[in-house]
């Protein structure tokens, strides 16, 4: 982060850190990314010099990255979604900075899939197992910061059947907007076939 007098309050401590073995690295708990993310929605001084609008795509920046974590500002215009993905095996947190999100939620393991709606100053963290679709539906535009541990090297995508979850295709990514080109297209046909 550029503003390094708050650098020692968003390190991860010593707690928060899973201590298995990890290769390439250390991953911070759920419970730590959440303090970050947390910590970072109330210091508008490290990321509201980066808002940004797009209406064709969601804007996206990177705040911070080391080899334990990353922190994004992801910034939404009406209607933009997420489509339903995992991490690709990275815990994660995410916090609304102002507008509000509405996210469809669900596990890897099955059950059902659920919604809720998150409002400006709200915040969730998450583990390996989690997958969801976050999407704007308000007229006004949304602003949240996400951290993830290990930092994104893929993202698995899904449709949700009366089954469960239905992976659609594995992308490797460096950031939480690859390019998923046709995935809503393949998603769509995949739940009309399973009708």
């Amino acid at each position: 982060m550029r503003t390094s007098k708050h650098w020692a309050e968003l390190c991860p401590r010593p707690d928060e850190i899973d201590q298995g073995t990890r290769v390439g690295g250390k991953r911070v708990r759920p419970a730590g990314l959440h303090r970050i993310v947390s910590t970072v929605l109330e210091l508008p001084e490290l990321w509201s010099e980066h808002v940004r609008f797009d209406l064709g795509e969601r804007y996206v920046t990177r705040l911070h990255r080391d080899t334990d974590f990353e922190v994004w500002l992801i910034c939404w215009e009406l209607g933009q979604d997420t489509l339903l993905h995992d991490h690709g095996g990275s815990v994660g947190a995410f916090g609304v900075a102002g507008g509000s999100l509405i996210e469809d939620h669900g596990d890897l393991r099955g059950g059902s899939l659920r919604t809720r709606t998150h409002p400006a100053g709200s915040s969730v963290a998450f583990g390996t197992d989690y997958l969801h679709n976050l999407v704007n539906i308000a007229t006004e535009p949304a602003v949240t910061v996400h951290a993830y541990s290990q930092p994104l090297r893929r993202m698995n995508f899904y449709c949700w059947l009366p089954s469960g979850p239905h992976h659609l295709r594995e992308l490797p990514c460096d950031s939480p907007e690859p390019d998923t080109g046709d995935l809503e297209r393949l998603a769509a046909r995949t739940r009309t076939a399973h009708r």
